[in-house]
């Protein structure tokens, strides 16, 4: 009986051997329960590595189930000190987290894993490691350093057997570069990354090689491609059961069908994908997927279901925007920590090397002293020698006293640019708490007056129509507030496209049409009809709304505002004039200066409020097209805000860009 029960667990282990030696390329492969099943039969080390190989086998359809595996192998793993089933364990642990959107945790798992692979020189575990912080890197908006990880993480697989591990960075290396606008490359990448999966038969992988294919083809304008890409993508993504990539596939899809009027296989897709990333509680793809619907319901002149996803659409990009912000913050201040704790040892390891350096040297002078006491014969070579000695460790001396003044020097510049963005962050609170406590308490004490009955119906619209207009000013205040701060991140990416500026003039005019009613104001829009202008068409919005909001605010009743464009050989510039009271001169230079400076906003000539940031805004967003914004009064009649745009941008009748 003994012997059958040793037999029988050797086989089982035996089993595991085969299982562990197949490349992780195959993993898609491995029957889980078959996984499973050899638990109970396993110990130590051989226990950690089944546990890690189901935590990565389950961690994109099971994340739960995944964590747990990867946990208990975690535990065991540093019980027994197997330093590379901890490394996997945190890998794993670290990368559902990322999926999950805790990035300060995902980030603190990996740099550990990285630690103890790096410690036992496990390449394959660093290049998965390294494919992990490069995503956070990405989620960061730091694309070029996301690309230097996913490049070391291939060149460390290279010539190796990991063909999962190889074909995930070339994926990434694929994705990263369609981000960045280099398709050619993106395309390169992914047909490799296809080309390298036939020989290990992972539909996930192939699917998400297709799903970037699709992207850049989509992005270059050929639809069929795209269609018939994305379509290949979603069938594999189905057959494996693999809900991230339904999800993210589906709403590409509907966008493509709906570039192509296929109106009714767009919105059967996307509604599709609505409930599956609802199921799944993926955000960012329910919420480009309730863009997509909201954009064909108005096609389809459906307004009401239109309304209805813009919506869920708005709430959803608000929240997952607010959310990105914070969690890219706290990522860049844990990096900083790291870095800033490395360099203090750094430093510390420095002083104490730079005092053992002066011990050594105190000692060897006794000695030579010593010997130079006993024996006159050879001290000319003792005095030779303790000479180059002396040159060589003054040199050292030196070298490591301006390595130390050099770190010291970056500790400092970290140190100031951590307290900007806390007194920046400083700022932010203290705007928004400002104008959010009295709208907030407005609302709340109608409320409460409503429900207690100490108010009329006419008294509640009366009261109503003033609640409004402080709405309107908070409302205004955080869309100025986020759009700064995407700036500031580097979280505004620009995307040209022909814009009419004197249609989106009326738009912006006729949205603060309540505004410019309310003072009996008359606009002068002497805008060409067709001028064209090839630019962000979000950032000019952002810019146009500001500064006409800006002018209506300080317009006397019955005034005159004036819109206009002038052009020379190198440029064009739009202004906005008003009859208001100008803007005193030190507030102009603290607007314009090159840095960023959130000044105090004046009220308006009816009391309204602001944040001080409109301007800013504006400037900001203006440098990002290499323009720059100018702010002048006009003697006597008010002030003109400026916007000089390089003629480059401007698009002639027969859709070229002239200068």
């Amino acid at each position: 009986m003994f012997v059958s029960n040793k037999l029988f667990k050797n086989c089982l282990f035996f089993c595991f051997l085969v299982f562990a030696s197949i490349p992780l390329g195959l993993a898609q492969q491995v029957n889980v329960d078959s996984l499973r099943n050899l638990l109970p039969s396993l110990n130590t080390e051989s226990r950690v590595d089944v546990l890690n190989q189901l935590g990565t086998e389950l961690r994109e359809r099971s994340q739960q189930e995944a964590m747990d595996y990867s946990f208990e192998a975690d535990s065991i793993a540093k019980e027994i000190q197997y330093l590379s089933g901890e490394a996997r364990a945190k890998e794993n642990i670290g990368w559902i987290n990322y999926r999950r959107g805790k990035w300060q945790t995902a980030f603190e798992y990996s740099e550990t894993a990285f630690g103890l692979a790096t410690q036992i020189n496990d390449s394959l575990q660093i290049a998965r490691i390294l494919n992990n912080i490069g995503a956070l890197y990405f989620e960061q908006q730091n694309f070029k350093m996301a690309l230097v990880q996913f490049q070391n993480a291939y060149d460390a697989v290279e010539g190796k057997d990991d063909l999962y591990t190889k074909i995930r960075s070339l994926n990434n290396l694929a994705y990263i570069y369609s981000q960045l606008g280099n398709y050619d490359s993106a395309l390169f990448f992914a047909k490799k990354a296809i080309n390298i999966n036939e020989a290990s038969g992972s539909p996930y992988l192939t699917s998400f090689s297709n799903r970037v294919i699709g992207d850049v083809y989509l992005s270059q304008g050929y639809l069929d491609s795209a269609s018939i890409i994305f379509e290949n993508s979603l069938d594999m993504a189905r057959r494996q059961g693999l809900s991230t990539t339904l999800a993210s596939v589906m709403h590409r899809l509907g966008d493509t069908y709906l570039r192509k009027g296929e109106l009714d296989k767009a919105e059967a897709i996307l509604l599709e994908g609505v409930e599956v990333s609802k199921a799944n509680n993926f955000r960012d793809e329910l919420a480009k997927s309730h863009k997509y619907l909201a954009e064909l319901y108005e096609r389809k002149g459906n307004l009401g279901m239109s309304l209805q996803h813009l919506n869920s659409y708005v709430s959803i990009n608000d929240s997952l925007t607010n959310k990105m912000n914070q969690d890219r913050i706290l990522l860049m201040q844990g990096m900083f920590q790291d870095n800033l704790e490395k360099s203090e040892v750094e430093l510390l390891k420095a002083q104490n090397q730079n005092q053992a350096d002066r011990l050594a040297f105190i000692n060897r002078i006794v000695w030579i002293m010593s010997i130079a006491a006993t024996i006159v014969l050879v001290l000319g070579f003792w005095v030779v020698k303790f000479n180059l000695d002396i040159r060589k460790i003054n040199a050292d001396l030196v070298a490591q006293q301006q390595k130390i003044a050099s770190q010291n020097a970056d500790l400092e510049r970290k140190s100031e640019q951590l307290q900007t963005i806390n007194e920046t962050k400083n700022k932010l609170f203290s705007i928004l708490s400002h104008d959010l406590k009295g709208p907030i308490a407005s609302v709340k004490g109608l409320i409460d007056m409503t429900v207690g009955g100490d108010i009329s119906q006419e008294e509640f619209f009366e009261i109503l129509n003033t609640l409004k207009k402080d709405v309107d000013s908070v409302h205004f205040t955080l869309s100025n507030t986020l759009n700064w701060s995407l700036s500031q991140m580097e979280g505004f990416k620009l995307n040209p496209v022909k814009v009419n500026l004197n249609s989106l003039f009326k738009n912006t005019e006729h949205l603060l049409s309540r505004q410019i009613q309310s003072k009996s104001l008359h606009i002068k829009n002497e805008l060409p009809e067709d001028f064209d202008l090839m630019i962000d068409q979000d950032l000019i919005e952002v810019v146009m709304r500001n500064i006409l909001s800006n002018a209506i605010k300080y317009s006397p009743e019955n005034g005159v505002i004036r819109s206009f464009i002038k052009e020379n050989q190198s440029s064009l510039i739009w202004c906005v004039e008003d009859e208001g009271k100008g803007v005193n001169p030190e507030q102009i230079s603290q607007i314009l200066r090159e840095d960023y400076s959130i000044t105090q906003s004046k009220p308006g000539t009816q009391k309204e409020k602001g944040s001080g940031l409109g301007l800013q805004v504006c400037k900001e967003f203006v440098r990002m097209v290499d323009g720059n914004l100018s702010i002048e009064n006009i003697s006597g009649k008010g002030a003109r805000v400026c916007v000089h745009f390089s003629a480059s941008l401007l698009i002639s009748e027969t859709n070229s860009v002239y200068s």
